[in-house]
């Protein structure tokens, strides 16, 4: 079982791009400090969507998230102002789930079922279920599918079910 906190958000595309990744390399070094931190990887979607950007880190169990190491140094407080202000739709969920690794190759890319109701049709067989398990918990679960290269099998959205594909922004990080 594996334990991920997955932050998403929307960060205007224009000429401090390049300043928001650097000062975001910044933010996931600092993070992967704190015990418990086993892995971090940024995504962008590949398509228009209301929290384009995505963060996944791999914790070693939820309880970093509540630990006085983590409320200490990090959570929305640890967040520059001056990006923060131009951030909107963030959310931040906890989710755990059979899955070792959300680990994305260069040419890789993922794809994010989240369902938004119990009602929703279920999760396709070939996407990994994801209970979200606390933060915001904007959602009720997310699948998740990972492939090496080629184009994302997205499937057709369904009522309720918001759809994204992403690519990684960079390569897996880790403590140290």
């Amino acid at each position: 079982m594996g334990t991920y906190y997955m932050v998403e958000m929307h960060y205007p595309l224009d000429d401090d791009r390049t300043k928001f990744n650097e000062f975001y390399h910044k933010h996931i070094s600092m993070l992967l400090t704190i015990d418990g931190f086993l892995e971090a990887q940024r995504y962008e979607c590949t398509h228009e969507a209301r929290a384009p950007f995505m963060a996944a880190y791999r914790l070693r169990e939820p309880g970093v998230m509540t630990s006085e190491n983590y409320t200490s140094r990090a959570g929305p407080t640890s967040v520059d102002p001056a990006f923060k202000a131009k951030m909107t739709n963030w959310d931040r969920n906890l989710v755990t789930g059979d899955i070792e690794t959300m680990e994305v190759a260069e040419d890789g890319w993922m794809v994010l079922i989240d369902r938004l109701s119990e009602d929703c049709p279920p999760l396709p067989d070939c996407f990994t279920p994801l209970k979200i398990i606390g933060l915001d918990a904007t959602i009720v679960e997310r699948g998740v599918m990972i492939g090496t290269d080629g184009d994302s099998a997205a499937p057709a959205a369904q009522d309720g079910w918001i759809v994204r594909s992403f690519r990684p922004i960079h390569p897996p990080r880790y403590p140290g």
